[in-house]
C-alpha cells in the first residue's frame, strides 16, 4: 500500500471511530437528535481537516527531522494549538446542538476540562503520527545501510575479481616463457590453450558464481598446460561426486588455488608430485578438497602467493558470510590439504 494511502485509511478511519464513540457518549447522556449527528460530523470535519493540517506544517518546516530534544517542545505546542482550536469550536457547537449544555456557564474551569479533554485525542494522534514517522526512518535507514553495504560488497568483490585474471595471466605466461627456446613447438600449443583458457575464464567472470563443473573444466585446460612444462612430473586425478556439479562457487577460485599448488607444490619438488581434488555432499553441504604434494608453510606461503589465500577468503566471505569456510594445512609430512565448505 501506498504511503498516502496508508495515511488516509488511518486519519480517516481514527476520527471516524472517534466522533463514532462521542457520538454514543453524548447520545446515551443528553438524547439521540439531528443535532447531535450535525455535531459528530463537524468535529470530524474539523478534526480531520486540523490535524492534516499539522502535519502538512510538520513536513514544510521540517521538525521530523529534528531530535528528540527540539521536537518534543515544538510538538507539544503543536498539540496545545490544535486541541485549543478544537475546544473554541466545540464549546461553540455544543450550545448550539446540545441544549443542556447551554446552562453550563463559560469559564476558565469549562475551557480547562474541553482543552484537557481535546489534548488527550491529539497527543494520542500525534504520538501515533510521530512514531509511524520514527519507525519508517528507521526501516529507510537499515534499508540505506543495507544497500550501501551491498554496492561496498559489489565493489569489493569486483577489485577482488580484476586481480585474479592478470595474476593467473602473469603466472601462465612465465611458464610458457621457459618452453620457447627448449621446445617451440610445445610452446605453440600451450599458447593456443592458454588462448582458449583465457576466453572462457573471460566469459565466466563476468558472472559472480559459475557451477562447480564449469570452474572443473577451467582446472583441466590449466592443468593441461603446466603439464605440457611439467610432463611427467605433474599428475592430477579428480574425484567430483555428481550431485555436488551444479554448486555455485567463485570463478577462477579453484583454478587459483590450484596454481598455488603448482606453484608452491609440485614445481619445489625434484620429481614433481600429485594434485587431487575431490568434492564430496555432505547433507546440505559440499566440501570441497585441493590436496597437493608439498608443504605448507605458513609465513613464506603467504608473501609469496599474495593474492591467492587470501584473496579465496574474501571472495567466499562477500558472497556467503560465515556460511562458507576456507581452510588449508598440512594433510601429512608430504602432502597439503586445502579445504573449501559452500552451501548448496
Amino acid at each position: 500500500m501506498k504511503k498516502s494511502n496508508l495515511y488516509w485509511l488511518c486519519q480517516i478511519g481514527g476520527w471516524f471511530f472517534f466522533v463514532l464513540v462521542e457520538f454514543i457518549g453524548y447520545g446515551n447522556t443528553f438524547g439521540y437528535n439531528q443535532l447531535l449527528v450535525l455535531n459528530v460530523v463537524v468535529n470530524f470535519v474539523f478534526g480531520l481537516g486540523l490535524t492534516h493540517l499539522y502535519r502538512k506544517f510538520l513536513i514544510k518546516t521540517e521538525w521530523l527531522y529534528l531530535p528528540l530534544s527540539k521536537l518534543i517542545p515544538r510538538a507539544i505546542f503543536g498539540v496545545g494549538m490544535v486541541s485549543f482550536l478544537l475546544t473554541l469550536l466545540n464549546i461553540y457547537l455544543d450550545r448550539l446542538t446540545v441544549p443542556l449544555m447551554g446552562q453550563l456557564p463559560v469559564d476558565w474551569v469549562l475551557i480547562l476540562n474541553y482543552l484537557f479533554n481535546w489534548s488527550k485525542y491529539i497527543l494520542m494522534w500525534a504520538l501515533v503520527y510521530h512514531l509511524f514517522q520514527y519507525w519508517e526512518k528507521s526501516l529507510e535507514a537499515e534499508r540505506s545501510r543495507y544497500q550501501m553495504q551491498a554496492i561496498l560488497r559489489e565493489n569489493q568483490y569486483n577489485n577482488l575479481k580484476t586481480q585474479l585474471n592478470p595474476h593467473f595471466l602473469f603466472n601462465s605466461l612465465n611458464g610458457i616463457r621457459t618452453l620457447v627456446d627448449l621446445d617451440p613447438e610445445m610452446s605453440k600449443e600451450a599458447i593456443m590453450r592458454l588462448s582458449n583458457l583465457l576466453r572462457s575464464s573471460l566469459q565466466m567472470s563476468k558472472n559472480k558464481t559459475v557451477s562447480l563443473e564449469q570452474e572443473m573444466a577451467t582446472v583441466e585446460s590449466y592443468l593441461l598446460i603446466e603439464k605440457i612444462r611439467f610432463d611427467e612430473r605433474l599428475q592430477y586425478v579428480f574425484n567430483m561426486e555428481k550431485e555436488t556439479l551444479a554448486t555455485q562457487i567463485p570463478p577462477m577460485m579453484l583454478q587459483t588455488l590450484v596454481e598455488n599448488a603448482v606453484k608452491h607444490g609440485i614445481s619445489k619438488l625434484k620429481l614433481g608430485g600429485q594434485i587431487i581434488v575431490n568434492s564430496i555432499k555432505k547433507g546440505n553441504r559440499v566440501q570441497i578438497e585441493i590436496i597437493n604434494s608439498g608443504k605448507y608453510e605458513s609465513n613464506a606461503q603467504d608473501s609469496a602467493n599474495g593474492l591467492g589465500l587470501e584473496n579465496t577468503k574474501e571472495r567466499l566471505k562477500l558472497l556467503f558470510e560465515e556460511k562458507a569456510s576456507f581452510d588449508i594445512r598440512n594433510l601429512d609430512e608430504n602432502f597439503v590439504i586445502a579445504t573449501i565448505e559452500l552451501p548448496l
